[in-house]
């Protein structure tokens, strides 16, 4: 069990982390190329969107045996706590690019302009303005990414992918052992919880510094 709860936990920030740092930047030039953007282009909005709506489409376990032949060429194995890192993070990357651009697109056009005004390149607007101002925000999305990340991962273990997910499978439902199943299910309850708690207070912590240096 033990060994398990890592191995979820281990997949999981892993994915969070790779699938972040793709989606951040992604996220941003699907915001950024809308009308009203720094960056208007329809034709690059018009296919990144398809490309994220395509990509959230797509059913978890789907995405997994078709990725098969693709994870087994780059780790040499397409099941297993490391392989299921792969699925995962091509899994949550839509996700996140639309939760980005939401959140980048709710910057009032007012500061934006000031920003103009002042002499700030396109550049330093996004990373240092509107990232800035929406990092709570941001960081309540890595939050619900996470969270999510772990319930993809438990259903990984349905097709080999390690965890909890595939312990309660081989040790639970193979062995019509019950305790076992119930107990992975309370041990991701548990910690699904204790991420949640954890995130909540950062955010607060955030957004509570963001109004007291205003003013």
């Amino acid at each position: 069990m033990f060994n398990a709860l890592i191995e979820t936990i281990y997949m999981s920030f892993i994915s969070l982390v790779v699938s972040w740092v793709i989606a951040m930047p992604l996220g941003s030039i699907v915001s950024e190329t809308r009308p009203g953007g720094l960056f208007p282009n329809k034709i690059i909005n018009f296919i990144l969107n398809r490309v994220v709506d395509i990509g959230r489409s797509i059913p978890f376990i789907l995405l997994v045996v078709f990725l098969f032949p693709f994870t087994r060429m780059l780790i040499g194995t397409a099941i297993g706590t490391k392989a299921m890192i792969i699925p995962l993070t091509i899994c949550a990357i839509p996700f996140e690019v639309r939760l980005i651009e939401e959140i980048l697109s709710e910057i009032p056009y007012s500061i934006i302009e000031a920003a103009k005004i002042d002499g700030a390149s396109n550049l330093k607007i996004i990373v240092r303005i509107k990232w800035a101002c929406k990092l709570p925000y941001l960081v309540n999305a890595i939050g619900i990414t996470l969270i999510n990340i772990i319930g993809y991962s438990a259903m990984a273990g349905v097709v080999g992918g390690g965890g909890l997910g595939n312990y309660a499978i081989v040790y639970g439902f193979q062995r019509f052992n019950w305790t076992i199943i119930a107990e992975s299910v309370v041990i991701i309850v548990i910690l699904v919880s204790l991420l949640q708690i954890i995130n909540n207070l950062l955010v607060r912590f955030l957004l509570w510094r963001c109004l007291c240096i205003k003013h």
